[in-house]
Formats: C-alpha cells, sequence, structure tokens
C-alpha cells in the first residue's frame, strides 16, 4: 500500500521494491525532520519545477541524496561511530576514513541538509533557524552553513558525533563554531591548522615548511582516529580513499565533456547536484555516483547529438564561481537571463601536474598536493587559479558570486575582479550573497545587475562575429 511519501520518492528515483524494503528507514527519517504529507506533495512540485527528472540519471542523483540523508540521521542507529567534517575539506581525508572501516559514518552533515533539506524538500528555514536561536544569531555576518550545522544538532536532526575535524587550514570561523559545539555536546575533535598567509605572487610556488606543517596536522587527524574510533588509516585506505575521489572526478569530468557543447544540454543545477555528492558524502559517492552517471552521461550525450539545450544555441557562456547550495532558482535565474553557465567539474585538476606526491607521509603527501591546486594556498593562489580557469573554460564571462560573511572568501571580492580581467581580458561581474541561506537575497533583487552582464557579454560576442 502506498504511503504518503511514496510519490515523492520514486520521483527521485528511488524504485517501488526499495521504497517498500526501506519504509522503516525512509518513515524514521521523515519522522525526526519533521516532514509530513504536506512537505511532500511541497517536494514533489518543488522537485519537478527544479530538476530535469525526464533524466533518469538525474533521479537516480536525487536518490543517492536521500539515501545519504538517512544514512546520516540513522547513523547511530545503524550502529555506526559517526565522523564529521566541514566544507570546505582537504580533498580524499574523509574518503580515506570511510575506506577504512564500514563501521565508520563519515560525512559533511551541513552539506547534506543544504543539498536535501534546500534543495528537495524546501524546507531548510526552520533548521537555519534553530541555528540562530543557538549561538550563531543573524545579522552578524557569520556563515549560514554552519548555522545549518548547529540548528540541526539543536532540533536533535543528526546524531552527535564521535570525533570531528576542525578546518582552521581554511575557515577560522568553521573552527570556533566546532569548538562551541565541543562545549555544549562533549565530543572531541581534532584541528587541522594551516596559513592562508602566502606572499602575492608566490603560486605555484610555495614553502615547503607549508606541506611539513600542513601535512602533520593532517597525519594528527589520522592518528585521533586510530585511538579514538579504532579506525587505522594506513597507506592502502589513505590511497583508496585518493582513488576513489579521482574515479569520481573521471566521472564528472565525462559529465563536463558533454557540458561544452554549445548549446548546453542540461542545467548546472542538475550537475551541482551530482558534483557535490563528493563533497558531502564518502561512502554514498565511492559506490553509487560513478553508476549514477554511467545513466545520465548518455542521456545528456544524446541531447548533445540532438542540439537540445537549456538555453539558446550561441548564448554567453559564463564561469560561475558558486552554485547555491539550497536554492535551484538561483542558476535558473542565470539561464533565463540567457546565460549559459559553464562547466566547472574539472575546475581542480586543470594545470595541475600531478596527482601524486613522493612525500614520506600521508598528511604531507595531501598537502603538497593542495599546495598545487591553490585553494588552501592564499588569496593569490586563488585569484590565479581561477584566472586559469577562466582561460582553460575559454568562457566569455565570469560571475564571482563571493560570500558575504566568508572571510576567506570575501576578501577576494574585488581583487579577483581586478585580476581576472587585467590577464584574461574576461569580463568579472562581482555579486554579492550567501550560498547557503537564500533568505539573505532573492534571484530577483539580483537579476537587474545580472541581466545588465548578460547584455554586455551579448554585445561583445556579437562584436566578435
Amino acid at each position: 500500500m502506498a504511503d504518503f511519501y511514496d510519490s515523492l520518492y520514486n520521483l527521485c528515483g528511488y524504485e517501488p521494491e526499495e521504497i517498500k524494503e526501506q519504509r522503516p528507514r525512509i518513515e524514521e527519517t521523515l519522522r525526526r525532520l519533521n516532514l509530513g504529507p504536506e512537505d511532500m506533495k511541497n517536494g514533489e512540485s518543488f522537485v519537478r519545477n527544479n530538476f530535469d527528472i525526464e533524466l533518469m540519471g538525474v533521479r537516480k542523483i536525487l536518490a543517492i541524496w536521500l539515501r545519504e540523508l538517512s544514512d546520516l540521521v540513522l547513523a547511530k542507529d545503524d550502529g555506526k561511530q559517526v565522523f564529521y567534517y566541514g566544507f570546505p575539506s582537504i580533498g580524499g581525508l574523509g574518503m580515506a576514513i570511510a575506506a577504512a572501516s564500514e563501521d565508520v559514518y563519515a560525512g559533511c552533515p551541513d552539506v547534506i541538509l543544504c543539498h536535501t533539506m534546500g534543495q528537495i524538500f524546501n524546507k531548510l528555514n526552520p533548521i537555519l533557524e534553530a541555528g540562530e536561536q543557538n549561538g550563531l544569531p543573524a545579522g552578524h555576518s557569520l556563515c549560514t552553513l554552519q548555522a545549518t550545522r548547529v540548528g540541526a544538532l539543536a532540533k536533535g536532526i543528526i546524531p552527535i558525533p564521535d570525533l570531528v575535524s576542525l578546518s582552521s587550514y581554511y575557515c577560522d570561523m568553521g573552527s570556533k563554531t566546532d569548538e562551541l559545539l565541543c562545549e555544549r555536546y562533549g565530543y572531541p575533535s581534532v584541528i587541522i591548522d594551516g596559513s592562508m598567509d602566502s606572499k602575492w605572487g608566490e603560486f605555484p610556488d610555495y614553502d615547503p615548511m607549508r606541506v611539513k606543517y600542513l601535512g602533520s596536522q593532517i597525519n594528527k587527524l589520522y592518528d585521533e582516529v586510530g585511538k579514538r574510533m579504532g579506525i587505522s588509516v594506513t597507506e592502502v585506505e589513505f590511497k583508496k580513499g585518493i582513488e576513489m575521489m579521482l574515479g569520481f572526478m573521471k566521472s564528472m569530468g565525462q559529465l563536463g565533456a558533454a557540458m561544452n557543447a554549445d548549446p548546453v544540454p542540461i542545467s548546472m543545477v542538475d550537475v551541482s547536484m551530482a558534483r557535490f555528492l563528493g563533497t558531502a558524502s564518502t561512502r554514498r559517492a565511492m559506490n553509487e555516483v560513478p553508476q549514477a552517471l554511467e545513466t545520465l552521461i548518455p542521456e545528456v550525450q544524446k541531447r548533445v547529438e540532438e542540439g537540445y539545450g537549456v538555453t539558446p544555441k550561441g548564448a554567453p557562456r559564463i564561469l560561475l564561481g558558486f552554485p547555491s547550495f539550497s536554492d535551484p532558482s538561483f542558476i535558473h535565474m542565470l539561464e533565463d537571463v540567457g546565460l549559459a553557465v559553464s562547466n566547472q567539474t574539472l575546475m581542480s585538476p586543470l594545470r595541475v601536474k600531478s596527482w601524486e606526491s613522493d612525500q614520506p607521509t600521508l598528511g604531507e603527501q595531501r598537502a603538497e598536493i593542495e599546495m598545487r591546486v591553490g585553494f588552501y594556498h592564499g588569496n593569490f593562489g586563488t585569484i590565479k587559479r581561477w584566472a586559469e580557469v577562466t582561460e582553460d573554460l575559454h568562457v566569455d564571462g565570469f560571475i564571482w558570486n563571493y560570500l558575504f560573511n566568508c572571510r576567506p572568501v570575501a576578501s577576494t571580492s574585488h581583487l579577483l575582479k581586478q585580476y581576472v580581467e587585467e590577464t584574461t581580458g574576461t569580463p568579472v561581474l562581482s555579486l554579492e550573497m550567501d550560498i547557503y541561506d537564500s533568505r539573505y537575497y532573492t534571484p530577483s533583487s539580483l537579476r537587474t545587475r545580472i541581466e545588465t552582464f548578460a547584455d554586455i557579454l551579448r554585445m561583445r560576442k556579437a562584436r566578435k562575429r
């Protein structure tokens, strides 16, 4: 007998037999999330309006998000030890821990809740409000992604972790918030410290001591995981985690190749839902995303052959700094004004010579790769990498939609615009917004500036013909 959630879960890629088999997990997940029949109706309408559900690959990706949500909410019920990390995270750390043991749940709860409660159920606001009431008050330029985790713990939606990794190598706000939560809930933490104070112009070079220091911090995490959780992360698990991450990136690269077509065959809303599974989850990303992309990529390639596009052929192609994690209407608005949002799925590997390292320890190997990539290097490393991506993807424009309440990102707001325009000749729109909390902006409030930018790009393309 069908229940109130069957239609939405089927729309999101669950087969009837899976729904039947998973009823206890689905129902307990929805109970803890306080989601009822009316929420399922609203969610179904939201999914139909925002995702390309005629593509089975998209529906499979949505299904992975819903399974990941249940894995997160029910991790303790499943007898798992729980390890949380923050966003952004050094690539491969969580995957290595997940690869080391079937008995651990490793993931980034903030990102999972944004993509599910925000982009599927359209009901993230109660969690954000709980975060504001429990330590991160509104109006103080505090990170709304962090408010998601604070609110979810306060509401009892997600389990109290056995260990967390605090990422002071990038975001001081993340580690400070986690210190508050550690005091409140009594769980242990490991701070991975670092420095983003590179000299201007230094990247891609780096001080070898940066690798030694950040590497020792990563090694400290693995030591603590062993001591506190009884999980040994050896070179085997570390390499397996990296291989899984690279396999994920390879699959996304194949999708990205199709996205380079003109017209763009699928919305970046759908592509981003696949891309950020690798950020938010570990086991699901390792095991299920490549299979979902095996379905999606041929569907997208068929659209390319047929000349189908979500924007007109010849539309200005833009690079976007960040998709919204919780509100698909932002990217749809960009497409509505006639901008083709370009592929970002290959962003990290571009111009990175090697994803291997001969450093002596696992942590130093990972740290050296991150120094090559640039985003944890410093402001100049971040800005130069975006300039390289702008050149390599041959875009007509770049929207740098920086977060006003994120110090590492906001500090590059206008420096990035100046550098990219001077070195590549590509117009840049510096746009202040919040990619986690749509209460702080509406697409309509940003539309006038974006429409003007789109007109400029169209005129530039016309002059080049």
